[in-house]
């Protein structure tokens, strides 16, 4: 595991359940095959206040921020697919 990826695991702990079922389990399923771009949102993601990802990811309100739309969707589409699998 690269020392981008720990990083970044360490960071998706909120402290909010809701938001570490979603956001660990991405990283470590899906972070290395997102293009730069989105890994660079990734981190930019976490950067938000905790309210603010959990409106984005369990609320599932419209991220004003166009950048971040396409990400939001690819990691509740994993989050989806993850549910259907275990």
């Amino acid at each position: 595991m690269t020392d981008l990826k720990k990083k970044i695991l360490w960071q998706c702990r909120r402290g909010l359940w809701e938001l570490d079922a979603i956001l660990i389990p991405f990283v470590e399923r899906n972070f290395d095959d997102l293009n730069t771009e989105n890994q660079a949102l990734f981190k930019e993601l976490l950067s938000y206040e905790d309210v603010e990802i959990f409106d984005l990811l369990i609320n599932k309100k419209e991220c004003m921020d166009t950048r971040m739309k396409t990400l939001v969707v690819i990691i509740l589409s994993s989050h989806m697919n993850t549910l259907e699998i275990d």
